[in-house]
């Protein structure tokens, strides 16, 4: 069997269980460093690897012709990854999903006219993509949405100069505090990871949060925050729990917040009456990774089972949170907030 249909069979395998917790992907000795010296970048090319992924077979200039004619709003079309890869979508009829193309290629690894995965739509708007790395090769598996002609957690978009809204603010900042107004204050939590040196930026953040004056409503944004554990978040949440009697909490989540992000928001909506708002959340709630490796017997796979069920957090697992308020791709969602509260005062 080829390299890519057997690793395509393992997530569809791993996918009958519903713990989105569980990872399947390439047992690589390497990483995006190491394939920058040449001698390095030689040898993996001789790998199966690198050489596992197909190839189109038809005319790459026609289908670019095709696909650049489609609309906007269709998954079909022509995505950047970057400046570096330009890839065609195309519906593969006879499997029933989409065939990721490599038109254009500027990065060392891949090729035009290689396939770098394929994207399996699901009746909710979301796809599971079974891909190459695109700065490693290394065979990965993404359950991403589709929106705005972007793939929100592939980085993968058709128009590179479309402002990416749902994007969690602060790029260059995994915690920040600023007040927006006097009627409102911003907190970004993008991490809650429970080990250094994260953890140490996390608890210096939070000893300085103690000492702020909060205004009667606070955006807390939890965007792009993957998870991590409640040696983290723990801290934040009773923060905010001496907090409950004088501020209105407004919680922003997109299809990247994840795990103890997810139930971080729970938390919030259940003890705090916080309104959430943005989209529904990565769905990935219940299980936790004890962080153990399993090698395939083939050794070109390995595998991450979660270790822990919270059953509290079960009927999210593969959903999502969905939020009170949806916003809009199209429009800040900051600014959006602000709004709502602004009417909510009013």
């Amino acid at each position: 069997m080829p390299l890519f249909d057997c690793y395509l069979l393992l997530v569809e395998t791993m996918q009958l269980i519903n713990d989105r917790h569980n990872i399947v992907y390439g047992n690589a000795k390497f990483d995006a460093d190491m394939l920058k010296d040449q001698g390095e970048l030689e040898a993996f090319k001789e790998t199966a690897f690198y050489k596992m992924y197909p190839h189109f077979s038809g005319d790459l200039e026609r289908l670019q012709n095709n696909l650049s004619e489609k609309p906007g709003q269709s998954i079909e079309g022509i995505y950047y990854a970057g400046k570096s890869l330009e890839i065609g979508v195309v519906k593969d009829n006879l499997a029933g999903n989409y065939k990721m193309i490599v038109l254009r290629s500027e990065l060392p690894l891949w090729k035009e006219g290689e396939q770098l995965g394929i994207l399996k739509m699901n009746n909710k708007g979301r796809a599971l993509a079974v891909m190459g790395n695109y700065s490693t090769k290394t065979p990965i598996s993404i359950t991403t949405g589709f929106k705005n002609g972007e793939f929100i957690s592939l980085n993968l978009k058709k128009d590179t100069t479309q402002t990416s809204f749902w994007r969690a603010a602060f790029a260059d900042k995994t915690y920040h505090f600023e007040q927006l107004s006097t009627k409102v204050s911003y907190l970004k939590a993008g991490d809650f990871s429970g080990f250094y040196p994260v953890l140490g930026e996390a608890e210096k953040f939070y000893e300085e949060l103690k000492k702020r004056t909060f205004a009667a409503n606070l955006i807390i944004d939890l965007r792009d925050n993957g998870g991590g554990g409640n040696r983290n978040s723990d801290i934040l949440f009773e923060i905010l729990e001496n907090l409950k009697n004088s501020t209105q909490f407004f919680v922003l989540i997109n299809q990247n917040t994840g795990s103890n992000a997810e139930q971080f928001a729970v938390r919030l909506r259940e003890a705090k009456a916080a309104t959430l708002l943005g989209d529904r959340t990565k769905g990935a709630i219940a299980y936790e990774l004890k962080g153990d490796i399993s090698i395939l017997p083939s050794n070109f796979f390995k595998v991450y089972l979660s270790s822990k069920r919270h059953r509290e957090y079960l009927p999210y697992e593969g959903v999502g949170i969905e939020p009170d308020v949806f916003l809009d791709y199209s429009k800040d969602w900051i600014a959006q907030t602000q709004s709502i509260i602004d009417n909510e005062i009013n």
